[in-house]
C-alpha cells in the first residue's frame, strides 16, 4: 500500500502514542529520554527522521536561496541609500532585537520607544504589559543569545531614499519566554528554562530609522522564503535591473 505524505505523518503519530513509554509523558517528564532508551522509540525516531528530513531540507533550501537573493537586492539598494546595506542592518536589527527583549524583562516598552513604531510600542505596553500586571501576570522574558538573522522578505518603496520599506528577517535566539503567576511562581503559558525559539520579525524604514514593525511566528518562515517580494516596478527597471 502506497501512503502519502499526510497518511505517513498520522503513521508516525500513532506510533508515539501507542508505543512510548508513559512514564516519559508525565509532569515534567521529558518524552525524548524514552525514545532513546525503548525499541519502539528507536524505531519512531528513525521514521521520524525519512518522513521529516525531506521537508527540512527543502524548507532549508528554500529559505536560503531567498536570504542570499535579499542580500543582492539590500547591495544594490545600499549603493543609493547606505541604510540598506546588510552588514549595517544586521548590527541594527540585532541591538534593537536585545533592546526590545530588555524592555520585555523590564515590563516598560518605554525603554525602546526609539526602535519600535508607535503602533508597536501601543500594542504591547497597553494591551499586553499592562493587562498582564491586573492579572497579576508577569511575562518572563530573557535572551541569552541571539542565533542568527536572515533577511526573507523584502516590502521596497519608490519614495524618496525607500522611506516606508519593511524588512522581515527570521531570527533565531537561545531565551527564556513564558508567563507566571506572580505570588505563587506558577507558569500559565509557556515553559521554563532557555529554549530554542524562532521567529519572524518586521522592521520599517521611518524617517531615517529602522523601527520594530510586528512580529510573528517562526512556523512562518516558509511562507514569507516564498513569498515574493513587493518591489515597485520602478526600481526593477532602475537600480535593481
Amino acid at each position: 500500500m502506497k501512503l502519502d505524505k499526510k497518511k505517513w505523518i498520522w503513521l508516525v503519530v500513532l506510533i508515539a502514542l501507542f508505543y512510548i513509554d508513559p512514564i516519559y509523558a508525565g509532569p515534567g517528564g521529558f518524552i525524548a529520554k524514552g525514545l532513546f532508551k525503548s525499541f519502539w522509540g528507536k524505531i519512531l525516531l528513525a521514521l521520524l527522521f525519512v518522513v521529516l528530513f525531506p521537508l527540512i531540507l527543502y524548507v532549508k533550501i528554500v529559505e536560503s536561496i531567498k536570504v542570499r537573493k535579499n542580500k543582492k537586492i539590500l547591495q544594490k539598494i545600499s549603493i543609493k541609500n547606505k541604510a540598506f546595506n546588510w552588514l549595517q542592518l544586521e548590527k541594527e536589527f540585532s541591538n534593537s532585537i536585545r533592546r526590545v527583549y530588555n524592555a520585555w524583562s523590564n515590563e516598560d516598552m518605554g525603554e525602546v520607544r526609539e526602535y519600535v513604531n508607535h503602533w508597536y510600542w501601543q500594542n504591547q505596553q497597553a494591551v499586553f504589559i499592562e493587562q498582564w500586571k491586573r492579572d497579576n501576570l508577569k511575562n518572563v522574558s530573557r535572551l541569552e543569545k541571539l542565533e542568527k538573522i536572515r533577511p526573507l522578505y523584502l516590502e521596497l518603496t519608490d519614495s524618496p531614499d525607500f522611506e516606508g520599506s519593511r524588512i522581515a528577517v527570521a531570527i533565531d535566539v537561545e531565551a527564556e519566554d513564558y508567563l507566571k503567576e506572580r505570588d505563587s511562581g506558577k507558569i500559565v503559558q509557556g515553559k521554563s528554562g532557555v529554549q530554542s525559539l524562532d521567529y519572524i520579525w518586521f522592521f520599517e524604514y521611518t524617517e531615517g530609522k529602522w523601527l520594530l514593525d510586528e512580529i510573528r511566528e517562526g512556523s512562518l518562515s516558509l511562507q514569507f522564503a516564498k513569498l515574493e517580494n513587493s518591489i515597485p516596478d520602478s526600481l526593477k527597471a532602475g537600480i535593481l535591473a
